[in-house]
């Protein structure tokens, strides 16, 4: 929901103005400014505003929709890729093709940090250890109490 869903796009001291112009000021003009003026540039804002939320609602629904077709999209054409596969099994060249298409719709796995493992024969009693990281140590750890 937008913001001028909720609340009036005309400022409270806006109407308040307006309320002095169709009250005390009712029989009042000036130069350009009068209770009419005020009241149609208010009315003018508070359509432009209404516009503005019905416009964004329809963007938002398309944008749904074209987000849910893109998805469609990306499985047929992984299934698809899949069945390609499958029949350029005795087709060398095809399968060649086939192999550098990556379509990005399977998530990477997350980079995971790589163990370092000893030699089964080393003889090292010590425990497997992850070397150490680089960069900065996080926040928690930064902002130990030093015991003072």
């Amino acid at each position: 929901m937008h913001d001028s869903e909720t609340a009036d796009p005309v400022s409270p001291a806006l109407l308040d103005l307006l309320a002095v112009f169709e009250g005390p000021l009712a029989e009042v003009q000036f130069p350009g400014v009068d209770q009419g003026v005020l009241r149609g540039l208010v009315d003018q804002v508070r359509g432009h505003a209404h516009e503005l939320d019905q416009l964004r609602a329809q963007l938002d629904a398309l944008h749904n929709q074209l987000t849910e077709a893109r998805l469609r999209l990306l499985r047929t054409a992984e299934q698809g890729l899949a069945y390609a596969r499958v029949f350029a099994a005795e087709d060398p060249e095809l399968d060649a093709r086939l192999a550098d298409i990556h379509l990005g719709g399977g998530k990477a796995e997350p980079r995971r940090r790589k163990l370092e493992v000893a030699s089964a024969d080393s003889g090292n009693a010590e425990p497997l250890r992850l070397p150490p990281r680089r960069g900065r140590k996080p926040r928690a750890a930064e902002e130990a109490p030093t015991g003072s």
